[in-house]
């Protein structure tokens, strides 16, 4: 079996878990690993440059989907080919391995890396004037962005309430805004409270926002909210068991490439991106995970 490199994420927002801890689990199941705790971007992509071969090692996060979205970018920047991806949950969410059905507990994931099964994955990259992210979730324009935008100021102590204190301080004085969007084969320039551009199926906790989503059709799945405040709060509601794709104001289209034209705020699994104008792109199977 390959080498994992596991990139333990210590600044994530969930539990705190030792080395110690980490290495009784990964040693009980006899797997062949070098373990790296980090604390920055810089120190991820320092320790990836120094194995980039993809037929000797594998890679592992431990963390949430934000710590998993900075392994997959720095995998892309530092042009691993075609790696395999493994991820631990120990963040304050980890949606995107909930679209596999793999336990939300570490102890029983971390048996299923001994797996030797993989799904080829689609992966998005986002590009604005001064930025770019690669992104395998789900990516949010417009009211959702700005709710993470001020939970991101909130103090550590409530790191696991800020999403939904968020959520409520934001929507008391929120208001649909005019967005612009270009897709395939579709344009969308009108009043709208969100859109969620979305790769896989889950975000925000376990909501199912996207339950048609593939992951090897090259394309997202787009939804436009083009509704009012109390009908985004009501869709929000729906969203969590994904029971809101049919209703009135939901605009759902396939696409492989979306072309944001307005200055709306961005977001990608619960970290704030950027502001737009973006192009937002999908890479094909780019990597396996492992399921």
């Amino acid at each position: 079996m390959k080498k994992y490199i596991v990139i333990h994420n210590l600044n994530s927002r969930g539990k705190n878990l030792s080395k110690e801890f980490i290495e009784m689990l990964l040693n009980a199941e006899d797997l062949n690993y070098e373990y790296f705790p980090t604390k920055t971007i810089d120190e991820l992509n320092n320790i990836i440059k120094k194995f980039t071969d993809s037929s000797k090692y594998q890679y592992c996060t431990i963390g949430g989907d934000g710590s998993l979205n900075s392994l997959i970018n720095a995998l892309m920047v530092n042009n691993v080919e075609y790696p395999e991806v493994a991820s631990l949950p120990a963040g304050s969410g980890s949606d995107f391995i909930r679209t596999f059905a793999l336990p939300q507990n570490i102890k029983g994931a971390v048996k299923h890396l001994k797996s030797d099964s993989y799904y080829e994955i689609d992966v998005g990259l986002i590009k604005t004037k001064n930025n770019q992210k690669y992104f395998i979730n789900v990516l949010n324009i417009g009211f959702l962005a700005s709710t993470v935008e001020i939970s991101e100021r909130m103090p550590k102590l409530i790191r696991r309430l800020r999403y939904p204190i968020s959520f409520w301080l934001k929507i008391i004085f929120a208001k649909a805004q005019k967005i612009n969007i270009e897709l395939d084969k579709y344009i969308f320039d009108n009043m709208a409270f969100n859109v969620c551009v979305c790769n896989a199926q889950y975000f925000g906790g376990g909501w199912n926002i996207s339950p048609k989503s593939s992951l090897q059709d090259g394309k997202f799945n787009v939804q436009i909210f083009a509704v009012s405040k109390l009908k985004a709060m009501k869709i929000f509601f729906l969203a969590q068991k994904g029971l809101h794709l049919k209703e009135q104001g939901v605009i759902t289209r396939k696409t492989s490439k979306l072309i944001v034209n307005t200055s709306d705020p961005i977001e990608i699994d619960g970290d704030f991106f950027d502001y737009g104008p973006a192009e937002i792109f999908v890479e094909n199977r780019a990597i396996r995970f492992k399921i």
